[in-house]
């Protein structure tokens, strides 16, 4: 059975080094190898087949076809920029108001993937328009959308939920939600402080976003708008399952025709949701056989109970560095944790290392090898016409804010700051 576990792990990192090496989908690899591996543990197809969350795979379409409607009519950027109008002459505080809109737009149900990707390219677009730096408010865009992404209607947050309660927890998902946003507000304290001063277009006067220069909202965003307030009073008023309640009103808005639907579904990230169950079903095979246990027994052996948080941490970051937070880093982790806070209950909880998986993992996402981080740099270079010079310096400085912003999680992490929300 040894060494079976070590296989599994074999396995596991054999399909992330694929991946990673040839930019193709890891779930489709992690499907097709776990053929393999259960073959070679004994595991019939339909253990194979029980690892692929079915329910968890409907939520996410769910949640993400309904707010791809809001995203292809246009309802959603134009309520940013709406947002960010109410400012004024106020300019100073539009990294604040890019933050909230973003992290409100993120937790109300699309999440870090697409409010990153679309309100990365919105901030960028202010930030040109008004003579601001670019660099800092596509870094607030894309920080906010990864620290709101915790809430119970995310995709991110369902994963957490689903993956936290398998494991055998409860009661965990608000509190976990509350440290990745306290995480995402210090690091924004940071970005201010280190970009503000620092304006790239310093010599040229700030321009002001008005709202009379915005259209309105037409009948289609009116009626999208009130159909994701109908959901959000559909989950929390009511208790309905996020992803039943977004495919209800996506229905209705489909019927009232809001948006060319085709492209609706074309705007739901299908790989990545196959990611994210393709590499659930290797994951369940991996820790059938073991693989898990060596996981958290291997980082049991170098931990004490004031190194339990920094050393998963750096874990944590270094596999976000080359894998999908929602996709790997979390289905991976997360198993191998209850293990851990048996070790030491006196010292650590659920709560504290769940919260320091993702912030851990979402600090590494700014690198431009990543997908927060790519989006960076192709939005700014998209916006601001730049050099192939410019570019190779924003990409080296990309990975300079990722590794510092892994550093200052270590700290936190050392600090026992994610003990705060129990």
């Amino acid at each position: 059975m040894q060494n079976l576990s070590l296989v599994s792990l074999f396995f596991l990192i054999m399909v992330v080094g694929i991946g990673f090496w040839r930019k193709v989908n890891i779930g489709i690899l992690a499907i097709g190898f776990s053929i393999i591996l259960g073959k070679l543990g004994g595991i019939s197809d339909k253990q194979i087949l029980s690892g692929f969350d079915a329910a968890m795979f409907i939520t996410l379409v769910g949640v993400t076809f309904l707010f791809g409607i809001a995203q292809i009519n246009g309802t959603l950027e134009l309520l940013a920029k709406k947002a960010v109008a109410l400012v004024g002459k106020k300019t100073f505080l539009v990294p604040i108001i890019i933050f909230l809109v973003t992290g409100i737009l993120s937790a109300i149900g699309p999440g870090n993937i697409p409010i990153g990707a679309l309100m990365t390219v919105v901030a960028v677009t202010i930030a040109v328009y008004m003579n601001q730096n670019p660099i800092l408010l596509a870094l607030v865009a894309k920080l906010a959308s990864n620290g709101f992404a915790m809430s119970p209607l995310t995709p991110a947050g369902i994963i957490g939920l689903t993956l936290g309660e398998r494991a055998g927890y409860s009661n965990f998902s608000i509190p976990v939600m509350l440290n990745v946003i306290l995480w995402s507000a210090i690091l924004f304290v940071v970005f201010i402080f280190s970009y503000r001063n620092k304006n790239d277009v310093e010599n040229e006067e700030i321009k002001v976003l008005k709202s009379d220069d915005l259209e309105k909202f037409d009948k289609n965003q009116k009626i999208t708008l009130m159909g994701i307030v109908v959901m959000m009073i559909l989950v929390i008023g009511i208790g309905i399952n996020v992803g039943l309640a977004s495919f209800f009103v996506a229905n209705i808005l489909m019927v009232l025709k809001v948006c060319n639907e085709k492209k609706a579904l074309s705007s739901v990230p299908w790989g990545t949701l196959i990611l994210i169950c393709g590499v659930g079903v290797l994951m369940n095979i991996v820790e059938e056989l073991g693989g898990v246990q060596i996981i958290s027994d291997s980082l049991l052996s170098i931990m004490t109970p004031r190194t339990v948080a920094p050393i998963l941490s750096i874990t944590s970051s270094v596999l976000s560095f080359f894998s999908s937070t929602t996709g790997v880093v979390m289905p991976t982790m997360i198993p191998a944790l209850p293990n851990i806070v048996n070790t030491f209950p006196s010292s650590v909880s659920f709560i504290e290392l769940q919260s320091v998986v993702i912030t851990a993992s979402f600090s590494a996402a700014f690198s431009p090898a990543s997908t927060g981080g790519g989006l960076i740099l192709a939005a700014y270079m998209a916006a601001t016409d730049s050099s192939q010079e410019e570019q190779n310096k924003l990409f080296g400085k990309l990975f300079g804010i990722a590794i510092g912003c892994v550093l200052i999680n270590v700290l936190l992490s050392s600090l026992g700051v994610y003990k705060l929300f129990y």
